[in-house]
């Protein structure tokens, strides 16, 4: 049922969801906050008719989510995590009509998502300072590494929550970027019998039809199935380029008795256009170009400095299982397995410099094909047992990872294009004399052990990891293969303090490697780059109430870092391993259901980010990384008079300045940051509950993003990689559940 058309009543952690009319003889009769405390008959998140708390892998009954398995990998309440998380539930995203990833942590503290503007190709983020292409992403437990222009993107509409880890955490995951992990839930089976159809409509001829069917096969529960599907097609913003999405994602599920659960879960994914993953100048976006007359003139928003012929293909295959059983009270096995297949179709023309005599965006090109296959599996022991007075949750796992790019690519030089009066349909390019033709191999083999001691109020969690590391890039063309293997320990150690009134203080200290491909200009490999973050924080997450407030201090270094060799002249576009960035700052949340009518989400970010050493850019700011950024949603839902049934829903977001980076290519500003403007944008949402004509779970409504159409400057990596944000976004939608 549709979270909308119930009155969510609480008790130690437990969500029932009562009819509509039982809703409003509440409210008559004067309802407060106190009432979450009521007694009530409970229908369990998986549809199983029990009383059964909120799970890690499972839907959250409210936008506080409190508990939480990717800080820990086991199921953990948020307050006794020693690291930051954030959960954004399935409520949330329907209610801001999430359609990316990257989009659903747009109101998360210490996260940018601008980092391409409006393009949603691929879900590029900045946490904590540290940005990168591939985010690490996991899927249910498991990585989904990309490489080269191979990146999975997965839609919302197919996930049961999203979560970010902030700070190093390769004691649980490996390789990763120190900034933190973003962890994905798949939508699983249900007992119930869930049927959904959706339809939406919006500008830039955007139509969606989506579909969420889920029920028993027999009457005792043992099998069950979900099938979801969604079909979406729209104009991007930029001229030039559409974007299509054809998905499907059949899930079974095997529970032949109560300690046993197998979910079997695959996603198809067919994406014939992806969008806009071009760059713009500085001149044009964040500073005006100057024409020959004197005037000022910007580039429009839905500028593409590309040709029609560009195009960015996808297709995603997926299959796997998550498989949990418990002999005992004491140990639980699981296993988490993934095959994935990624086809990659890569054609573009691209903004490579700006000519101000000329006002030209110079172009280069580059065109490839990819196929990239992935294993992956996860193999997890746990224990909870005691020592005397001590609780201990011990897991023990070995974790195995490979990925097989096959690239067959070509770069080279396109004609320019003139900024001011583009004259397009020259997409004819001059190539490079040879051919990019690489296979690229990862594999990682991992071996770690946790465990989560608790004594009286006290948690103290320890873990540490032992990694094997392996990158090949065999060159085709050059019939040479470079082999690099590393290996790493990292460990993490953190203790909460819970009041009883569920305040809970912690400090934590955390690691993280990632492998440098490469070597010196003498020919010494590079050893990985290390992080290491000390962390102390409160959480507020009191067990009447559907409440999580969050507080918290880093400071995050990474060392070993690749900077230019200092002697450019003899050892040109070489590197050496001395640089060091260092990210500290305050990270605030609050998440929060305040009554049957109010949800709040509310967060503000200070990160302070400094090259501390390095040969060109010590004392600079690392690029797209705001010092401060803040944001507000809060949704208030009637359930009395005549407006019983509407929700009205309205956040804004403000993004402090930023910095880009000149480049070599502008010789008199090389090595130096610029300036990009900060911005604030404003969301709305109006919902209808169809419920009062007869159709329960059923609701209509508008979502409004960037409701003033304002322009701005997301973000810039260098002078030559600028990105306009989203423009007005406004999208029509019917969801209809019977």
């Amino acid at each position: 049922m549709n979270a909308r058309t119930t009155f969510p009543c609480y008790k130690s952690g437990v969500f029932s969801r009562q009819p509509l009319t039982m809703m409003i003889a509440l409210a008559l009769s004067g309802f407060s906050a106190g009432a979450f405390a009521e007694e009530t008959i409970v229908v369990s998140a998986d549809g199983g008719g029990g009383v059964e708390q909120e799970n890690a892998w499972g839907p959250a009954p409210t936008v506080a989510a409190k508990r939480s398995a990717t800080g820990t990998k086991t199921d953990t309440p948020i307050e006794k995590n020693p690291q930051s998380v954030s959960v954004v539930t399935r409520e949330e995203m329907e209610m801001r009509n999430v359609t990316s990833v990257k989009g659903a942590f747009n109101y998360t503290p210490g996260v940018l998502t601008g980092n391409r503007g409006s393009s949603d190709v691929i879900d590029a983020l900045s946490i904590r300072g540290f940005s990168e292409t591939n985010t690490n992403q996991y899927l249910d437990g498991l990585k989904l590494q990309g490489d080269n222009y191979s990146e999975f993107a997965i839609d919302p509409y197919f996930l049961e929550r999203a979560e970010l880890l902030r700070g190093p955490v390769s004691v649980l995951y490996g390789k990763s970027n120190p900034g933190g992990v973003v962890s994905l839930v798949s939508k699983r089976p249900t007992q119930e019998t869930l049927r959904e159809v959706q339809f939406q409509m919006g500008n830039d001829n955007l139509f969606s039809t989506g579909f969420d069917f889920s029920g028993s096969l027999d009457d005792d529960g043992v099998y069950s199935y979900r099938l979801t599907g969604q079909a979406r097609s729209q104009d991007a913003q930029q001229d030039m380029n559409k974007e299509k999405r054809y998905t499907l994602a059949p899930s079974f599920s095997w529970r032949p008795d109560e300690n046993t659960r197998f979910d079997l879960l695959t996603y198809f994914q067919n994406e014939p256009e992806t969008g806009y993953y071009g760059w713009l100048p500085r001149q044009g976006t964040v500073v005006p170009i100057i024409r020959a007359d004197g005037s000022e003139y910007k580039l429009p928003t839905n500028f593409d400095e590309g040709e029609d012929s560009n195009k960015i293909s996808r297709n995603t295959k997926m299959v796997g299982y998550n498989l949990e059983h418990s002999f005992n009270d004491t140990w639980t096995v699981r296993q988490n397995l993934r095959y994935a297949d990624l086809r990659t179709d890569y054609r573009s023309i691209y903004g490579s410099n700006f000519d101000p005599t000329t006002q030209e965006i110079i172009r280069g090109s580059a065109t490839s094909n990819e196929k990239l296959n992935q294993f992956a599996v996860d193999n997890q022991a746990q224990a909870k047992f005691a020592t005397g007075q001590v609780d201990h949750t011990l897991l023990l796992g070995v974790d195995f990872q490979r990925t097989r790019n096959d690239i067959d690519a070509q770069f080279g030089t396109a004609s320019p294009l003139n900024a001011v009066s583009p004259q397009y349909g020259d997409d004819s390019v001059t190539p490079f004399a040879d051919p990019y033709q690489h296979l690229n191999k990862q594999r990682q083999t991992g071996l770690y052990a946790q465990d989560q001691l608790e004594w009286d109020r006290w948690v103290l969690t320890l873990g540490g990891r032992y990694d094997y590391a392996m990158n090949s890039v065999y060159d085709r063309v050059a019939d040479s293969v470079d082999r690099q293997n590393d290996q790493a320990f990292t460990w993490r150690g953190g203790l909460n303090y819970v009041f009883d009134n569920g305040i809970a203080p912690y400090f934590s200290y955390s690691e993280s490697f990632i492998p440098n491909a490469g070597a010196t200009w003498g020919g010494e490999a590079f050893d990985p780059s290390r992080a290491k973050q000390y962390e102390a924080g409160v959480k507020y997450v009191p067990k009447d109430r559907p409440v999580v407030i969050t507080a918290a201090v880093y400071q995050l270094t990474k060392t070993k870092n690749l900077t230019a060799d200092p002697d450019s002249v003899n050892h040109p576009f070489a590197s050496i391993q001395s640089g060091e960035i260092r990210s500290r700052g305050v990270e605030l949340e609050a998440k929060a259901a305040l009554n049957a009518n109010i949800n709040l989400t509310a967060s503000y970010t200070y990160t302070d980010a400094e090259y501390t050493e390095d040969t060109t850019l010590k004392g600079k700011t690392p690029v797209q990384v705001p010092k401060h950024m803040a944001s507000l949603w809060s949704d208030y839902t009637f359930h009395e008079t005549a407006l019983s049934g509407i929700t009205v829903g309205a956040g804004v977001r403000y993004v402090g300045e930023s910095k880009g980076l000149y480049s070599s290519n502008d010789t008199t500003n090389v090595n130096q940051n610029f300036d990009v403007a900060g911005y604030t944008t404003v969301d709305a949402a109006l919902k209808y509950d169809l419920g009062r004509f007869g159709l329960p779970g059923s609701t209509v409504g508008v979502n409004v993003n960037n409701l003033f159409d304002r322009d701005y400057v997301a973000s810039c990596y260098r002078e030559y990689a600028c990105y306009w944000g989203a423009e007005r976004q406004i999208v029509g939608t019917a969801t209809f559940r019977f």
